[in-house]
């Protein structure tokens, strides 16, 4: 073998050298997948009040952008609970993250304090605002994330009501854009992966409290992908019970949330589920029926069969089960992943 090797000295060998280097270059191009090569951009739309699954929600995003895994370039609050955009901000602050910016829906008729932590988070922890008035108006936030944003590029995660979505859908050109908000949705979102409905027909809070005409809009005059998890894909998949209790601080804002929720005592993952969507791993925990969601004035919907388009729900695969994904979010929700 001594003869062949130093037929590769000089040029021959570098250039063998050079054919390596391109080749190994082009399999890490062709190989890559853009969910791990580079940050996915992700907007949360939450309704951060009523329910907990919101902030088990929003920390698996924070853990998930500490990690690099995702960009949570936005945060939009869809409430009328006034100390709801202070919680989130004061949740993104105890994370390392002040500079993830906070939209709140503006020009409601009436705000309420109705949730069991959002008031008591606001206080305990520092934010970057002190009340909801600097928070930046929701589709304005929605308007400049989308403008910065290259095409194609953002995951918008929705697991409330549909008022400030459909606002931006609807929303003129102005400073950050000179595109419509049809245009800027066409343009710069990837997916929407929405919390709402039940499949294949039901009738569950987000698409029908307190705003089902919202609901309507949005579903019937989005041109991208969809995935829509449903009240029964969450119903059974409990977290937030001992085990975050025990591995979780009590001085950490989201063992505050769930503690004055219910004590830990277990919750549903309806949100978590839209969450897990943005990951190749999480997405295979499920199976997907593709058809066409229809939404009733009321709120309530229907699930139409057709051929392949652009809407689709989830249900767990049997051979995975709700328990092994109660554990996957339970580590995800403490930053164990």
């Amino acid at each position: 073998m001594l003869p062949y090797h130093s037929e590769m000295s000089g040029s021959k060998c570098f250039s063998f050298l050079l054919i390596l280097l391109l080749a190994f270059s082009l399999n890490l191009v062709s190989s890559g997948n853009s969910r791990t090569d580079s940050p996915v951009r992700v907007i949360f739309d939450t309704d951060l009040d009523s329910d907990v699954d919101d902030v088990g929600a929003l920390a698996m995003l924070l853990n998930l952008h500490r990690a690099g895994t995702i960009d949570l370039i936005g945060v939009v609050v869809t409430s009328d609970d006034p100390f709801a955009p202070v919680c989130a901000a004061a949740i993104h602050a105890f994370y390392g993250f002040p500079d993830i910016p906070v939209g709140f829906l503006k020009d409601q008729a009436k705000l309420n304090n109705h949730s069991r932590y959002t008031r008591q988070i606001s206080e305990e922890f520092p934010a970057g605002i002190s009340s909801w008035e600097e928070a930046e108006d929701a589709v304005a936030l929605y308007r400049k994330l989308l403008a910065e944003s290259p095409g194609e590029s953002v995951y918008i995660v929705t697991v409330g009501h549909l008022s400030s979505l459909q606002r931006l859908m609807q929303s003129g050109p102005d400073g950050a854009s000179r595109l419509d908000g049809s245009s800027l949705v066409s343009q710069k979102v990837k997916e929407w992966l929405c919390m709402g409905g039940q499949y294949p027909s039901g009738k569950e809070a987000n698409f029908y409290r307190p705003d089902p005409a919202s609901t309507v809009y949005c579903v019937e005059n989005w041109e991208k992908d969809v995935v829509f998890c449903g009240w029964e894909a969450g119903n059974p998949v409990i977290t937030g019970g001992e085990w975050l209790k025990e591995t979780l601080a009590p001085g950490h804002p989201v063992y505050r949330g769930y503690e004055l929720y219910n004590g830990f005592a277990g919750r549903q993952s309806w949100d978590q589920l839209a969450v897990l969507l943005l990951l190749e791993e999480g997405r295979s925990f499920f199976d997907y029926v593709e058809g066409t969601c229809v939404v009733a004035p009321d709120g309530s919907n229907t699930w139409t069969v057709s051929s392949p388009g652009k809407h689709r729900y989830i249900s767990i695969k049997p051979s995975v089960g709700a328990e092994s994904i109660s554990r996957y979010i339970d580590r995800l929700m403490a930053g164990e992943r």
